[in-house]
């Protein structure tokens, strides 16, 4: 094996085993990673490195040859020895502006020389906007490399500018400490090619080089208490309140739980909790009956790992999510990063803390599996649960997501619906039906009904006891 430090990377030779090297044949393309073939020229080594560079980092490996010409490990067609490829560090050093930060591997397969040695890059988040030879750049979003233009450039420039409080020393917490936590080593357990903690730490710039210092990312993934080490608030705080108004102490439910961990685990647990807090809340149903509320599963996850992934670590405060009758809010401190904003949320991506991201997608079913795609995945779910999208609200120092149990269907769809199971209703039982907050709004819609000929007041009901129910037009009649 030999080690050459160049551009603060390193260059390494080793041999792998078969079952390794399926692993790696094995991954798929995502924002983090991708497959060259050996045949790759200049040009697509540029673009690649270029694109991770300018987004969160990731990996690609040169030697594997597509899908669609071979299949298992016969895709493992590598160089015939390093020299030729050389082009690779030479492309990503001198025809690229600045130069790409990166570490380099040489893989062979143990016993099998004839397979060639493949070219595994590790590609460094970094601070600058980095252009191919051309003067060309690129991003990775999702699977694909994707070339910007015109205002996404200034954009990725602005973005680039701001630096992560995930890359801060800790001064009490180093590399002896973070390669004995449990969760590194379930980690490690599972990554492929095999490595040491100390070589993986220091590869993926967890801990400082010069003194063994771990950095703030390093503790939220893997310290078993990140609370402990980090010091600012990190952890989670889960508060159940009965009532559709505000976060007042007069409707708090219990002690507001408190969720610590890596993580992995702290969204996790997480999870779990706010799904047993979720599934004892009773909503009225248009049948008449009280049932637990029922939000997506893939909607609330998609919210909660981007609020535990995405926060502003600088700011010591804990992510806050309070279960209302009528919607969750989690509440993200730190405001929208980089360039975004509430109008391209849904467009855009910037991470603040790309190697928090960017590690916790190398575990074997990560949590933010589709990196690019959770935003739209939220819409998509609360659609199909003929519920109203998410309402994104940036505060001072904090950004609140809130998925409001808001029916799509219009309030007069609604009430009819819920007159058709009962003979009738009521201001109040209209107002939990819909989700309008409104007394008068729900009249307006009562009489625009009796307006229509589909309802009429029940007869001798005054004040409080005023309810409403079909007439024959509204029960289907002539």
């Amino acid at each position: 094996m030999h080690d050459n430090r160049l551009y603060g990377g390193t260059m390494e030779e080793r041999h792998i085993s078969l079952s390794e090297a399926t692993k790696i044949i094995a991954r798929q393309e995502s924002h983090f990673w991708d497959f060259k073939s050996a045949e790759s020229d200049g040009k697509k080594v540029q673009e690649i490195a270029t694109a991770l560079a300018n987004a969160e980092g990731g990996e690609f490996i040169v030697g594997i040859e597509d899908e669609k010409r071979a299949s298992g490990i016969d895709r493992w067609q590598g160089f015939k020895n390093i020299e030729a490829a050389n082009f690779i560090h030479q492309n990503l050093v001198n025809e690229t502006q600045p130069p790409i930060p990166y570490d380099m591997e040489y893989l062979w397969v143990k016993g099998a020389p004839e397979r060639g040695v493949c070219c595994l890059v590790t590609v460094q988040k970094s601070a600058d906007v980095h252009r191919t030879s051309k003067g060309e750049v690129y991003q990775r979003r999702g699977a694909q490399t994707l070339k910007l233009t015109g205002h996404r450039i200034a954009d990725l420039a602005l973005s680039k500018g701001a630096r992560s409080y995930e890359d801060q020393l800790l001064e009490d917490y180093e590399l002896d400490e973070i390669k004995e936590e449990d969760e590194l080593t379930y980690f490690l357990s599972n990554y492929s090619p095999a490595t040491s903690a100390e070589k993986f730490l220091t590869r993926q710039r967890l801990v400082s080089k010069k003194d063994g210092k771990a950095t703030v990312s390093a503790a939220i993934l893997y310290s078993e208490e990140p609370a402990a080490v980090v010091p600012k608030r990190c952890s989670v705080k889960i508060a159940r309140y009965e009532s559709n108004e505000g976060p007042d102490r007069k409707f708090l439910k219990g002690t507001p739980l408190t969720i610590d961990g890596p993580v992995r685990v702290l969204i996790e647990r997480t999870l779990d909790a706010v799904a047993k807090i979720i599934e004892a809340v009773p909503i009225l149903g248009t049948d008449g009956q009280m049932s637990p509320v029922k939000y997506p599963p893939e909607a609330l996850k998609e919210i909660i790992v981007n609020a535990v992934i995405h926060r502003d670590y600088n700011v010591s405060d804990d992510i806050l999510i309070s279960i209302f009758d009528n919607r969750v809010e989690v509440r993200s401190p730190g405001r929208l990063p980089g360039h975004m904003t509430t109008e391209n949320i849904l467009t855009d991506r910037f991470a603040r803390n790309p190697s928090i991201v960017r590690l916790l997608n190398k575990y074997p079913d990560p949590p933010n599996k589709d990196i690019g795609e959770g935003l739209d995945t939220v819409m998509s779910a609360m659609k199909a649960a003929k519920l109203k999208g998410p309402q994104f609200v940036v505060e001072d120092n904090a950004f609140v997501v809130i998925l409001a149990h808001t029916p799509l269907a219009r309030p007069e769809e609604l009430i009819l619906e819920y007159l058709r199971n009962n003979a009738e209703i009521s201001n109040k039982i209209a107002r939990s039906l819909t989700g309008i907050a409104s007394e008068n709004r729900v009249k307006q819609v009562f009489y625009k009904l009796k307006n229509a000929g589909m309802i009429e007041p029940v007869p001798d009901r005054i004040r409080s006891q005023y309810a409403w129910r079909l007439t024959e037009k509204g029960k289907g009649g002539k």
